[in-house]
């Protein structure tokens, strides 16, 4: 992709461009955004428009962006640039300790170490730059991102560092001050939606995907593709909105059950399409997926009541009709604030089937208190 295919983030794109026509690059970026707003794609464009041997003028004498067809372009496509160095946390099996590893839920330091800090000096083999990337920065502990301090504040001349982050509160203010911070915004709804209509969704079901990712055109994507013998993800949603605008404390057990199940069918299908991806983060992703779909459900009571924004769930309309006429906007807003705690619960790793049975508890009969299981 080139840099003036990136959608939405006219502003992020703006501001690199002007940093290269001014002859500032920064040796540094953390680029800041939730995920799936196309940080990553980006910063790809970027490096790809860095390392290219014949770069293009485009609309006016500032917006300049690779040319697509030079050698170092089509090595880059083919996705075997060398000085294009793209660094996640499953790059620990390939560490010199990490045979046989796992991928684990944090950024291992051996992968720091090794793919970044060992590898700064090194000079470019085909241009004038290296660009390194660091994926899911926010999950570099503090030892780690100490670590990388020294080569985030003087890297040689020929490196560009981009850091991305969906989590910049998390960040030392030291790894941040030697950054440029470059943010993203989400992505328009109507972008969204026709992306998803382009890849062969109804327009009923990607208008619900585009406002379940919330601005997020990546996870909107990756939901929205779900496949599985008995149907689409969109038909499990379809299902699950049914159940909890209708279900009662005598069936928190059994749909607890189902939504386990559910989780374990979606993190099935992640697994086998990213083999090498951290299954616990699989695992959280359906998990939290499924939570949200709930949580979005009471959002939609509440909207209705305060007559205030669209209805995420505007295919079942009807069905979010009959709940808010037994559930108030304040009611509605505490089972919201259940969800929330949920969530909190799966990233603590607490175990799945507490998790599901414990939300559902909370949302059939809201007397029951967090704080006595909890």
């Amino acid at each position: 992709m080139h840099l003036r295919e990136i959608v939405c983030q006219e502003k992020a794109v703006g501001a690199l461009e002007q940093a290269y026509a001014a002859g500032k690059i920064a040796h540094a970026y953390l680029f800041a955004g939730d995920d799936g707003v196309g940080k990553r794609t980006t910063a790809a464009a970027l490096a790809k428009m860095l390392l290219c041997e014949n770069r293009q003028t485009c609309k006016s004498p500032e917006f300049v962006d690779s040319c697509g067809k030079c050698h170092s372009c089509q090595t880059f496509e083919a996705g075997g640039h060398p000085d294009f160095r793209m660094i996640t946390k499953e790059l620990v099996k390939f560490t010199r300790e990490g045979k046989n590893k796992t991928t684990p839920v944090q950024m291992p330091i051996d992968v720091i170490r090794e793919f970044l800090i060992e590898r700064i000096a090194n000079k470019p083999s085909m241009g004038s730059y290296v660009v390194f990337v660091l994926d899911e920065a926010e999950k570099v502990n503090n030892a780690s991102q100490n670590a990388m301090l020294k080569v985030l504040e003087e890297p040689p001349g020929h490196c560009v560092i981009i850091l991305l982050c969906s989590r910049p509160d998390l960040m030392l203010p030291t790894t941040l001050s030697r950054c440029q911070v470059v943010r993203f915004g989400p992505v328009s709804e109507d972008e969204i939606v026709k992306r998803l209509v382009q890849d062969g969704l109804a327009k009923t079901e990607a208008v619900f995907w585009a406002r379940f990712s919330q601005g997020s055109l990546g996870q909107a994507i990756a939901w929205s593709s779900l496949r599985f013998k008995e149907g689409s993800i969109y038909g499990f949603k379809k299902e699950l909105v049914e159940r909890v605008c209708s279900f009662g404390l005598a069936d928190v057990v059994d749909m607890a059950e189902w939504m386990g199940q559910t989780a374990r069918k979606i993190s099935g299908e992640w697994v086998d399409r990213e083999q090498n991806v951290s299954t616990t983060d699989i695992n959280r992703r359906a998990q939290k997926g499924l939570i949200k779909m709930t949580s979005l459900v009471y959002s939609d009571v509440m909207r209705l009541g305060l007559a205030i924004g669209e209805l995420v769930n505007d295919d079942q309309k009807s069905l979010i009709l009959r709940l808010a006429d037994k559930l108030d906007p304040e009611a509605a807003a505490v089972k919201v604030e259940f969800c929330a705690t949920m969530d909190k619960w799966v990233d603590s790793s607490v175990n799945e089937k507490l998790i599901f049975e414990q939300l559902l508890f909370n949302l059939s009969k809201s007397d029951i208190l967090l704080s006595s299981t909890a």
